[in-house]
């Protein structure tokens, strides 16, 4: 494998309508239109060689009207580029979704001697009688985004829908409709929960809200999220929560939760919203901030104290009731909201799906690279309860200059909130507090309250590389044994977690040969297998297994990911492609599939290092949402071929289906291109380590 070196980084009523772009007043005049951005997405947005985006008017026009209706949009009538109708996968879709037939026609512009022009799915363009009313085809000039360009200043790309009695004001990219920065709760109180926000009048949702306060920086005034669709609606009646039967013609949603330990990152993930997905999936995207660090999972048993943590957990919760709530005005149907996330994100998934108080609130849900595994020497690890939990407590009212304050809990909300979450105390993770989480972890045997929903989960092949090295000596030190090696990463506070479990016994044993390279690449070499498997992969395998086992959930999907493009925020070199062709041999990190999985290569910055890099991502997002669409990761041939997905439909082909994991005989899928089914990987060394596939059992 690659050599080692280190760079670590570390409510509800109303309908809903559309409104144009501003008016001379500046304000967005309201029409009553139904609007899709249609667009032959792939993942290089600003050198893709697809057919450029389109808006549709699915309200009908007759010839002058269809012109005023693009003119409200600063747009004109669409026109096919010479020699092409460049259009026909965008209609087809729209087709294939029931929302047209094969030969409805659309309104497109004239072109000289050719009046009243139409177009149908199927690419077929004639002349069409001016004064019938039909659906309209606009040019849709908004450019690309990315994660220095957007589109929001421009006044001309504005649109607006009514969510609840607020107005929210967002703008159009090439991609989709973006709205950013919505405030879903209001300014909540330190150490204490969120409630949903019913906003009222008119607000612009054009940025990103402040991230949550983390070292870095930001605010305790950071609830907001930010919506990426392909697709708004121009009436539809919100369902009363809990929700009613599906809304006509939306969209399921993806809701995304970031990663980042609980201590830091947001849902502005390298400025990105999701919009390359939401429009590759015809999905609606929801990413968003909850609190972090010490203020969002401080707690105490404390008598009188009213600190019991999962305040971030609670934000996430609140969130999802926002989405629920107002997810149709934006084209999403409250009934199919899938939750993702990875790392901590998927943490949070876990105990999500363990919570009574976020019942009926999804439908499925994705763990990416989830750490259960390693807690101490006899057990895994799981959620704290409030008393182990004020041990920690204690620790911080020390470190933040409390212990002798006359009251400390008041000493404590009045504290400097940049200094409350750079404390050098692990008081960053979800707790038993009985009213969110009332167990240690995810039921998997007995009767206990569990989300039965769909599950995909896994992980990236050498997760703990990006974490691991012997030769930056200011973190490390000069380690070179494999014993070495997996001490430290056994023993040392903070860099895993605090694993507290003596890893040396695994240095020699037969499920981890050394590999035949130099010594001490082969030492880091087998302590990130270790590590690896003890952190992540088991507990995701021993997951998935007891899930399918006792038929604690309808399906699990199983994966481990084979290709990776690190992240340029959250990286190492050994997780580098050498000479950026990822055909070598290289570490699978951590996070590595989350810039594929999103479609956010571009929007992060990464370039395409072969022609796999961009095929592989379109594949990844075309698992993800037909996830979303039909709780199956396989995207139905006939959409694929409506879609004109020739890539992913060669790709799947080839590769065969991804099989539900059955405890008789547990596969997974391997993602590379083009992938396969294959046998869990690691069980042996999983056996080896005390966590095979019952361990979660115990």
């Amino acid at each position: 494998m690659a050599a080692k070196s280190l760079t670590l980084l570390s409510a509800v009523c109303c309908l809903s309508r559309v409104a144009a772009a501003p008016t001379a007043g500046g304000a967005p005049a309201p029409v009553k239109d139904s609007l899709s951005i249609l667009n032959d997405n792939d993942v290089w947005a600003k050198v893709s060689s697809r057919t450029p985006p389109a808006l549709l008017i699915e309200s009908t026009y007759d010839q002058q009207g269809a012109e005023s209706a693009c003119a409200a949009y600063s747009e004109k009538l669409w026109a096919p580029a010479a020699g092409s109708t460049g259009i026909v996968y965008p209609l087809s879709y729209q087709a294939y979704l029931g929302k047209f037939k094969s030969d409805s026609q659309f309104r497109i512009a004239s072109s000289g001697n050719d009046k009243c022009r139409t177009i149908t799915p199927e690419g077929k363009i004639s002349n069409g009688n001016c004064a019938i009313s039909l659906p309209v085809l606009c040019t849709h000039n908004a450019p690309a985004g990315n994660s220095e360009i957007t589109t929001s200043s421009s006044v001309q790309y504005h649109v607006a829908v009514q969510a609840n009695n607020q107005q929210i004001i967002g703008f159009r990219d090439a991609a989709g409709f973006r709205f950013d920065g919505i405030r879903y709760a209001p300014t909540p109180k330190r150490f204490e929960h969120s409630t949903v926000m019913n906003g009222e009048g008119t607000v612009t949702a054009f940025t990103f809200g402040p991230q949550c306060m983390q070292p870095s920086g930001g605010s305790e005034d950071c609830l907001f999220l930010n919506i990426a669709t392909p697709y708004l609606p121009s009436s539809v009646k919100v369902p009363h929560f809990p929700g009613q039967p599906q809304v006509a013609n939306a969209k399921p949603v993806l809701f995304f939760i970031h990663g980042g330990g609980f201590t830091s990152n947001s849902g502005n993930i390298y400025n990105y919203d999701g919009v390359n997905m939401a429009s590759r999936g015809d999905v609606v995207v929801v990413k968003f901030n909850y609190r972090l660090g010490e203020l969002g999972f401080l707690a105490t048993d404390k008598q009188g104290a009213g600190i019991t943590g999962n305040y971030g957990i609670g934000d996430q919760i609140t969130a999802l009731k926002w989405v629920k709530a107002n997810i149709a005005n934006f084209g999403g149907d409250p009934e199919r909201i899938t939750i993702s996330g990875d790392s901590a994100g998927a943490i949070s998934v876990r105990v999500l799906m363990a919570s009574e108080a976020a019942k009926g609130l999804f439908s499925a849900a994705i763990m990416m690279s989830p750490p259960i595994g390693f807690g101490s020497d006899t057990t895994p690890a799981t959620y704290p309860t409030l008393q182990e939990s004020s041990k920690r407590f204690a620790k911080v009212v020390e470190e933040i200059g409390c212990s002798k304050a006359a009251d400390q809990i008041a000493c404590l909300k009045q504290a400097d909130a940049q200094k409350l979450v750079t404390t050098y105390v692990d008081a960053t993770w979800p707790v038993i507090d009985n009213q969110i989480l009332t167990v240690p972890d995810l039921p998997l045997t007995g009767n206990k309250y569990v989300a039965k929903v769909p599950l995909i989960i896994g992980t990236t092949r050498d997760e703990f590389a990006v974490l691991l090295s012997s030769t930056n000596v200011e973190y490390y030190g000069d380690i070179y044994s494999t014993s070495e090696y997996l001490d430290f990463a056994g023993t040392t506070p903070g860099i895993f977690g605090n694993v507290n479990k003596n890893l040396t016994q695994f240095a020699h044993v037969p499920a981890f040969p050394l590999p035949t390279t130099n010594p001490d690449d082969a030492a880091f070499n087998v302590t990130v297998r270790v590590i690896t498997d003890g952190m992540v992969k088991c507990g995701a395998w021993s997951t998935a297994y007891l899930a399918a086992k006792n038929n604690i959930l309808p399906s699990v999907f199983v994966y481990e990911s084979n290709r990776t493009y690190q992240s340029q925020l959250y990286t190492a070199p050994m997780c580098e492609a050498p000479n950026d062709d990822p055909s070598q041999e290289y570490y699978k990190c951590h996070s590595g599939d989350l810039d594929y999985t999103l479609g956010a290569l571009d929007y992060a910055g990464d370039k395409p290092r072969d022609k796999e890099d961009g095929m592989f991502s379109d594949l990844m997002m075309d698992y993800w949402t037909s996830f979303a669409w039909n709780h199956d990761p396989n995207p139905k041939p006939a959409y694929l071929t409506a879609r004109g997905y020739w890539n992913s439909m060669e790709a799947v082909s080839k590769s065969g289906k991804w099989e539900a994991l059955k405890a008789a005989n547990p596969t997974m899928r391997r993602l590379q291109w083009p992938g396969e089914q294959a046998p869990l990987s690691e069980k042996e060394q999983c056996e080896a380590l005390g966590l095979g596939l019952e361990y979660l059992a115990k």
